[in-house]
């Protein structure tokens, strides 16, 4: 529009004379035919623009229709005069002046264009911020609305419920039509209604959920199909002194100390301190208290925690005797005394008795014989002399089951690779005296490497001349003397070479 109001202004006398002209450029028809352009305007272009094919371009691009082409005035009136402007040496001076003319016409075309689109744009701009103020205001209203809705009863906020998640589709009695239409909806505003109609139902549910069930709902309903084992508890008497009994006879000190006080009580049922158990006591509980299954066997014979007292204690009333279930008790605790978990339990307390025996002696030097001061001088005198600190690797060798935390039961000593057996044994009886080294060769108790899984013995007959290294003890070795099963007892062999 800009660039027809300037190029109206140019007379038609001009373009009439320009048009006359057959001094054309075939070339620069040409290139410009390259681009597309017909060739009628082409001529045009250039008679417009004095053969300027830049110009022309130009004029082709902005798509400036033929009758706006620029044109000059002082070109237009020469023109209708009928003679040529020339110049003192006979030059013809015209298509110049047309050009300057033009090129200025066109540069003020131009600029007036590029200040309309500037204008436009700062106008769009300024409505887009008028918009997104007035949107962020509508977003804020919205919100107090909700949030006095939702402090309204169930049923009236229902009704009243502001829907911001634009859905057109369901309009609401609180919201116009009008205004739903011409207001601007944004992704803060759509998250904002989603966040309060799911506000809304959730404290409507839990309402609801209030006044129906003010207790929490039990696994049985919420899981039908579920079915829990009954508790131990809830069984008969019987049921409960056998499964408790069952569940304690690995333990040999738990059955042994129960049928002590089982008897006791059936002796003399009207003696106090055998139907009271002080709970705090050492040896209750070392060995019953902690015990899976003993004091619930007790709780089975009728003692009770006596809760009326500051004292820590299992009383049995003498009302509450039965003489039925004293009987129970004790034919059940004789019957674990008969298994072999029971008996394997004795020997491993048996063990752990002599381990402690001989652990003592190791740490009580002072107190041994002669003789037998002189037995593990001579055994000491075979066994290598230690590796200085930073060579070699430590050996450790653990009497009995780490659990049992024997006194003295732990040695450790480096040793090199290339030692043997033999050097480890002869190094134990210098620590442990002699009845260590023959009940490992006799196999009543073995030498286990307890950094293999599962824990196998060592045949120290068989591996006695064998240097660590190769049967594995070097340099991670930790060795514990266990007693033997009867297969190993009997002879079998475990550990290939």
């Amino acid at each position: 529009m800009v660039l027809r109001k300037f190029f109206n202004n140019a007379t038609g006398g001009l373009l009439t004379a320009l048009t006359s002209n057959n001094n054309t450029n075939s070339e620069e028809i040409q290139q410009l035919e390259a681009m597309g352009f017909p060739r009628e305007r082409i001529v045009h272009a250039l008679n417009a623009t004095d053969n300027n094919v830049e110009r022309a371009a130009e004029l082709l691009l902005l798509g400036v229709s033929e009758a706006d082409y620029p044109t000059s005035t002082a070109a237009a009136a020469t023109a209708a005069n009928g003679h040529n402007a020339r110049d003192n040496n006979g030059n013809d001076n015209g298509g110049t002046h047309v050009a300057a003319h033009n090129e200025d016409q066109m540069r003020r075309a131009i600029e007036e264009s590029l200040q309309v689109n500037q204008r436009q744009e700062a106008n769009n701009l300024r409505r887009a911020e008028v918009a997104s103020l007035q949107n962020n205001k509508n977003i804020k209203n919205k919100a107090k609305v909700v949030n006095k809705k939702t402090s309204k009863t169930p049923a009236a906020a229902s009704a009243n419920v502001i829907d911001l998640t634009g859905d057109d589709s369901k309009p609401t009695a609180t919201i116009s039509k009008t205004k739903r239409n011409t207001a601007v909806k944004s992704a803060a505003a759509v998250n904002a209604g989603k966040a309060a109609v799911s506000r809304f139902s959730n404290n409507k549910n839990t309402t609801n959920n209030n006044n129906s069930s003010p207790t929490s709902k039990t696994l049985s309903q919420t899981h039908p199909n579920v079915k829990l084992p009954t508790k131990l508890q809830s069984k008969s008497k019987e049921e409960q002194i056998l499964r408790t009994a069952n569940r304690v006879k690995p333990h040999v000190m738990a059955v042994d100390t129960l049928l002590r006080v089982l008897l006791s009580v059936r002796s003399s049922p009207d003696n106090i301190k055998f139907r009271v158990i002080d709970r705090s006591n050492a040896n209750y509980v070392q060995y019953v208290r902690d015990v899976p299954g003993a004091e619930d066997l007790l709780l089975a014979m009728n003692y009770r925690r006596n809760s009326h007292s500051s004292k820590n204690e299992l009383r049995l009333e003498r009302h509450l005797v039965d003489d039925a279930l004293l009987y129970l008790g004790i034919s059940a605790l004789e019957q674990m005394r008969e298994s072999e978990e029971y008996k394997l339990g004795k020997k491993l307390r048996a063990l752990h008795a002599e381990m402690r025996r001989i652990g003592k002696g190791q740490k009580e030097q002072q107190n041994l014989t002669e003789g037998e001061m002189e037995v593990r001088l001579q055994y000491l005198t075979k066994c290598p002399k230690e590796p200085p600190v930073g060579r070699g690797a430590i050996m450790n060798v653990q009497l009995g089951d780490e659990r049992e935390k024997i006194d003295g039961g732990l040695a450790s000593r480096r040793f090199d690779g290339d030692d043997t057996l033999a050097d480890v044994l002869n190094w134990l009886g210098g620590c442990y005296g002699d009845e260590l080294l023959e009940r490992l060769r006799s196999r009543e108790w073995c030498l286990c490497d307890l950094n293999r899984y599962p824990i196998m013995p060592l045949d120290v007959e068989k591996h006695l001349k064998k240097t660590l290294q190769y049967i594995g003890l070097f340099p991670s070795g930790k060795l514990g003397v266990r007693l033997s099963e009867d297969s190993w007892r009997d002879g079998d062999e475990i550990m290939d070479d």
